[in-house]
């Protein structure tokens, strides 16, 4: 069931990254304010409307329990299969939103063209910490804004790169991500 907590949190965290990366392929700079406004006003939306799924009804009440302790969860009465259906249909509504911005930027769709988008997205969700939805989202932004001014600076070629160096760096100083849970565990 962690896993997929982590596929949510995964799918915030691309929607952030998705967001910075369309800002910057924008050329005119009212169609950058319009842009922003929506997907600012977009995003803010979606990660209070998750949050409040997450915290505040009993599927995401059922998706904390499942993704604390699987087992106890399951024999407290809750439909872990129902659960994991669910949380997989909401990171893939968010991971759906998030491409649907990605790609109005590019003409031609390939296999493969998701494959970087989605890596970032994990480290993003890494970068800002498992277990925290807005650490998952400010993840995305910070990489999506450092990247943003490494191509502007004209090192195009090693924003990929940065983006693993930042997570490295990150994660040697605070293992656990920038805004993660902190779990105490009872024996």
């Amino acid at each position: 069931m962690a896993t997929a907590t982590a596929v949510t949190f995964t799918a915030a965290a691309a929607f952030a990254t998705v967001f910075m990366t369309v800002i910057v392929a924008m050329t005119t700079a009212a169609t950058v304010v319009v842009v922003i406004v929506v997907m600012v006003v977009l995003v803010l939306v979606l990660v209070l409307l998750l949050q409040w799924l997450i915290n505040h009804t009993k599927i995401g009440m059922a998706m904390r329990a499942a993704s604390r302790d699987f087992e106890t969860a399951q024999l407290m009465g809750i439909k872990i299969n129902n659960v994991i259906s669910f949380t997989f249909a909401v990171g893939s509504f968010l991971a759906a939103i998030g491409s649907m911005m990605y790609f109005s930027n590019y003409t031609a769709v390939t296999p493969t063209v998701g494959a970087m988008p989605g890596l970032k997205a994990f480290v993003a969700a890494v970068f800002g910490g498992i277990g925290s939805i807005p650490g998952a989202v400010i993840g995305g932004f910070i990489i999506g804004i450092c990247e943003s001014l490494i191509k502007g600076a004209g090192a195009t070629t090693f924003s990929d790169a940065f983006t693993f160096a930042l997570l490295i760096v990150v994660l040697a100083v605070k293992p656990t991500g920038l805004f993660s849970e902190n779990l105490t565990e009872k024996v």
